[in-house]
């Protein structure tokens, strides 16, 4: 079988394939490696245990592991390789006789043997020396298997740790997927204690290196990554932990596609993340917010979701902003968070509130551009609902001097779009308040928006022609 070549340390790898064409060993089925390529004897001439040339005395063997030539002295011992398919004994080369011996060991059905097995691997991946032989002999494919067989504490600690370790490498990450990691990896952390806190570092550690790579975020979330990410993102005895959780459920969250499975999970996912937003670590807020605004960019029925959770859980997202963190992203995620929400038509009332707290924290930060763009788009959104006009109508004002005075063109828009609203629901008030203060700008910002006068005209060409008959 042709093997595909990667690049470890520097050096070409060829990892492991299984017999069959199932690369999935994450099975209580023992798995049965391809066998390397047979080296013939007219291809050496010397020995590449130790150098010495071939002759009628010192003879050729073939190890049965690598299927390289070497002497009898340095291929003397003899092993099962059941993962070869292999049961019997067979001879195996100095080079492949740690490794193969622990492979085999993993095969047993001795706690004692299959932990030593675990261990070892692990140590061995960690090493620059070692890991491209602990690949290509079948390391990494024993550490996924083993994680099925054996739910020993110390047997997943080392797994986990060797798991966490390959996958740091880039180019093992398809290789990991395909063999089954991010399931093995799963299968550790659904079934962990919040004790094991050395143990639930390094399986998420590895599972959010899977769910960085775009091309493997979808594998993960197929394999089952959702449920122990929101299981650990409310654990309450280690806040590292729980920040790390939502740290790599906000990678899962970049894919639309988990956004119907976390807003309807059995674990409470929107709840857990909403306590989160007032956490007193601030890295936590950014974080829990930042998800919950990747969440609300779905349909109308996840923002009302949403909107439903945080009043059932105690208005978290207003507590989140009335405060004033150090960290100024925290307010920038929720301020995100508040805008696609105020598209929610059928929860306006519910969120009056929220828009006061907009508007006040726009007038608060306007020399904060990142900030006052956040505020508009929502003040401009709010303003579509007729009820929210007479709120709004208070801060047209405010909305003129920040918005069309911004030297950021898409806070210009949000405010004309906020504007345009007010005219529409409250038409004497607002050209009112226009004409006092404000006219100017606003016309100054529609003449200046491309497109926007030419499609006035058009507009006003539905109801008048511009030849017309006597």
């Amino acid at each position: 079988m042709e093997m595909s070549r990667i690049k470890l340390e520097g050096r070409d790898a060829y990892p492991a394939k299984t017999e069959g064409g199932i690369s999935d060993v994450f099975s209580d089925k023992p798995f049965i490696l391809a066998k390397a390529r047979w080296v013939g004897d007219e291809e050496v001439s010397v020995c590449i245990g130790c150098d010495n040339k071939f002759n009628q005395l010192r003879r050729k063997h073939h190890c049965r592991q690598c299927g390289r030539v070497l002497c009898a002295k340095c291929c003397k011992e003899k092993v099962p390789l059941p993962h070869l398919g292999l049961e019997e004994p067979e001879r195996v080369c100095d080079l492949c006789l740690p490794i193969s011996e622990l492979i085999t060991k993993a095969r047993s059905k001795i706690t004692a043997f299959q932990i030593e097995a675990a261990n070892g691997i692990s140590k061995g991946v960690q090493e620059p020396e070692t890991i491209i032989q602990m690949v290509e002999l079948g390391g990494l494919q024993t550490l996924i298997y083993l994680t099925r067989v054996n739910s020993s504490d110390q047997v997943k600690r080392s797994c986990a740790s060797g798991l966490h370790t390959l996958a740091t490498h880039q180019p093992l990450l398809p290789v990991l997927a395909e063999a089954g990691a991010i399931k093995a990896l799963c299968s550790i952390l659904t079934n962990v204690l919040e004790s094991q806190e050395r143990l639930i570092v390094d399986g998420l550690s590895a599972l959010m290196l899977f769910c960085k790579n775009s091309s493997l975020k979808t594998r993960a979330i197929h394999d089952g990554a959702l449920q122990p990410v929101l299981q650990l993102c409310g654990m309450s005895s280690s806040s590292a932990i729980a920040l790390l959780a939502v740290q790599t459920l906000n990678l899962i969250t970049e894919d639309a596609k988990s956004h119907q499975a976390i807003i309807e999970s059995n674990h409470n996912a929107l709840g857990k993340l909403l306590a989160l937003t007032v956490s007193p670590d601030e890295q936590m807020q950014e974080g829990s917010l930042k998800t919950l605004a990747k969440l609300s960019m779905g349909t109308e029925w996840h923002r009302h979701k949403i909107i439903q959770e945080d009043f059932t859980s105690g208005k978290m997202i207003l507590r989140a902003l009335k405060n004033r963190p150090k960290n100024i992203q925290v307010l920038c995620n929720v301020l995100c968070l508040v805008g696609n929400l105020a598209t929610c038509e059928q929860d306006q009332a519910s969120l009056m509130e929220y828009m006061d707290c907009v508007c006040r924290l726009m007038v608060e930060f306007k020399a904060r551009n990142e900030l006052v763009l956040h505020a508009a788009r929502a003040i401009a959104n709010f303003a579509k609902c007729q009820q929210n006009a007479y709120r709004l109508g208070q801060h047209t004002a405010d909305v003129v001097a920040i918005c069309m005075k911004s030297n950021v063109p898409e806070v210009h828009y949000h405010g004309l779009r906020a504007v345009f609203s007010l005219l529409k629901h409250s038409t004497a008030i607002t050209t009112m308040d226009l004409m006092k203060d404000g006219a100017t700008e606003v016309f100054t910002a529609l003449a200046s928006t491309p497109g926007a006068i030419e499609n006035i005209q058009q507009s006003l060409l539905h109801h008048v022609v511009e030849i017309a008959g006597p």
